[in-house]
């Protein structure tokens, strides 16, 4: 009989464990049901509700409870003021589809009435807690623990609204930080009060990229004290505020992002998007004086090149006749006093070399009449005025004086034409690489130093930071070479054969200038710039071309000085002519034998 109680107590034991127990956190004599938490909101999460979007939607999410069986759970969003209980709410809200799903999409007019209906005030903000309930008829478990959230009921309020411009975009808007009457221009759409009564105002707010705008680095009103959808900022202006929030430094382009502030009585909202606006500064510097081509007429006044390497620094190659006055620079085309809030900068009185604004004297102790590289650095105010840099020569292996730049002065130099303009007649080696250089030896990297340039990204482009060699590829022989630097932002240079033709129907030839046509006169080179040819001519009018084939580069003009593009020349009377020109001085001479 012992055996036989034994035998049964084993066979209980095996049972109960042989039995998995379900992992269910809760269980009844029904149905399980498992846990399950909120996803978002956040804890502590702040809704302002807005009355001008009443059917903008907010999302309440949590993760599933698992069934035990096959009941699924209904789902009940609930909320309590603070100081209550989440077991006596003020708010019971179904989940969507009725109910079953693990998400609740409410409008704002939808939780603005439930807060209404339990007689909370308009605009007011009330702290509740919140949490889920989920049931599936046999257990109901809540979310735990309650989470805190602070709704604003609707009071005041402002629509939704895009910025319009200036679009958003990397690259750089230029300004120049002087000026007065220019203007960028900001707009944006309008958005509409949620109580009429209180008009939506507005305030533009700028910050470093990635900053914060809660804390800007300046912001504006909008015009018609805010609410107007629009502000016209003066380029000197918002230079201005740059500079008080710590950009000093003109010459490099600063990175902000700007977003425009709604307000209606104590609403606040601000644009869908927000911007990013590059802007640079772009400090003009020109020169003037009595040296000058330019005279003391400010609005004549030569703009320098801005050193690419050295932001903050211009120059310029330019012609000087020594002992009339000298020299100033200007960062306007007008003279302190006017409209544009010019400065003017000049030497620093018994100082060479150093440039001051106030108390300055002219700058005339520089050496004799001739070609000058004139720089300006106005970060540190020092100027340089070097007569071995006002000049230009070809450099490297498609030249006969190959990398070598001691050797390249003067049987690779190019002539002087006019201010940032040179023009040599070079031999070129087919195949190979070249650049142009303003000295007897590389650049050091120092603004005093001598300044080389190659090809920049695109055909004919000049640079001198990153740029590439030249590549000669065209047949050996002699060229022109032509580095032209008066449009100061765009750098430029050309080759073109080495040769000059007469054109048009005063000569043999006429108005043909294709390759094929061997009746056109041929100039011969007699170094240095200087081309002559002896020719019979007819009543009719002529120019000059370099290349066959090709009208992009040809000469004319008159009273005795030529012109890329220039006006044909006269021929009235018919007879044999020798024809001069002089590249480097651009001047022709026609005689008569």
């Amino acid at each position: 009989m012992k055996s036989k109680i034994l035998y049964i107590l084993l066979a209980v034991v095996a049972i109960a464990i042989g039995c998995k127990k379900t992992d269910f956190s809760n269980e009844s004599n029904g149905e399980a049901l498992g846990g399950f938490a909120i996803t978002a909101p956040s804890n502590n999460a702040m809704i302002v509700l807005n009355s001008a979007t009443p059917n903008n939607k907010l999302t309440f999410t949590w993760s599933a409870a698992k069934p035990g069986v096959s009941t699924a759970p209904t789902y009940k969003f609930v909320a309590a003021l603070k100081t209550g209980s989440i077991d006596a709410p003020i708010i019971e809200l179904a989940s969507d589809a009725n109910g079953t799903s693990t998400t609740l999409t409410l409008t704002h007019k939808q939780l603005d009435d439930a807060l209404k209906a339990k007689s909370i005030a308009d605009g007011i903000k009330t702290d509740l807690i919140w949490a889920v309930k989920a049931t599936n008829g046999d257990v109901t478990i809540t979310t735990s623990p309650a989470l805190n959230i602070a709704i604003t009921r609707m009071g005041d309020g402002v629509s939704n609204f895009l910025l319009y411009g200036p679009v958003s975009s990397s690259t750089p808007v230029v300004i120049n930080p002087n000026s007065t009457t220019d203007f960028l221009n900001f707009k944006w759409q309008k958005s509409f009060a949620g109580v009429a009564a209180n008009a939506t105002k507005y305030v533009i707010k700028f910050v470093a990229k990635g900053g914060d705008f809660s804390s800007p680095l300046f912001t504006y009103t909008s015009a018609n004290s805010g609410l107007d959808s629009a502000l016209a900022i003066g380029y000197k202006n918002i230079s201005d505020k740059l500079t008080a929030a710590g950009f000093t430094d003109q010459a490099t382009p600063v990175a902000l992002q700007w977003t425009v502030e709604a307000t209606s009585g104590n609403f606040k909202k601000t644009a869908d998007y927000v911007n990013d606006l590059v802007i640079t500064r772009e400090v003009k510097m020109f020169l003037v004086g009595g040296d000058t081509p330019a005279g003391w007429t400010a609005e004549s006044a030569l703009q320098m090149i801005p050193d690419a390497s050295n932001p903050g620094t211009f120059y310029i190659y330019v012609k000087l006749t020594a002992g009339s006055g000298g020299f100033k620079f200007l960062n306007q085309q007008q003279w302190p006093g006017g409209s544009l809030n010019a400065a003017d900068w000049g030497m620093k009185p018994g100082s060479p070399g150093d440039a001051v604004v106030d108390g300055e004297s002219n700058i005339e102790t520089y050496g004799a009449s001739g070609v000058y590289r004139i720089t300006f650095d106005q970060k540190n105010l020092k100027y340089y005025v070097q007569a071995d840099h006002g000049r230009m020569g070809a450099v490297g292996g498609a030249t006969a004086a190959g990398w070598d730049p001691p050797t390249i002065f003067p049987s690779q130099a190019l002539g002087f034409v006019n201010t940032n303009k040179f023009l040599g007649l070079v031999s070129l080696t087919s195949g190979q690489e070249w650049k142009l250089i303003d000295g007897n030896a590389w650049g050091n990297g120092s603004i005093s130093g001598s300044r080389d340039y190659g090809k920049g990204a695109t055909a004919g482009s000049m640079l001198e930071a990153n740029e590439s060699n030249f590549a000669h590829t065209g047949t050996t022989g002699l060229k022109r070479i032509i580095w032209d630097g008066t449009d100061i932002k765009n750098l430029k240079y050309s080759v073109t054969d080495g040769s000059v033709f007469l054109v048009g129907n005063a000569t043999a030839g006429g108005w043909d200038n294709s390759a094929s046509n061997n009746a056109l006169p041929a100039m011969t080179y007699e170094g240095n710039g200087k081309w002559t040819v002896t020719a019979n001519l007819t009543v009719g009018e002529f120019k000059f071309i370099v290349t066959k084939g090709s009208w992009d580069f040809d000469y004319g003009g008159s009273a005795g000085k030529i012109s890329n593009g220039g006006a044909n020349l006269a021929i009235t009377t018919a007879g044999n002519y020798t024809v001069k020109i002089d590249e480097y001085n651009q001047t022709y001479t026609v005689t008569k034998n």
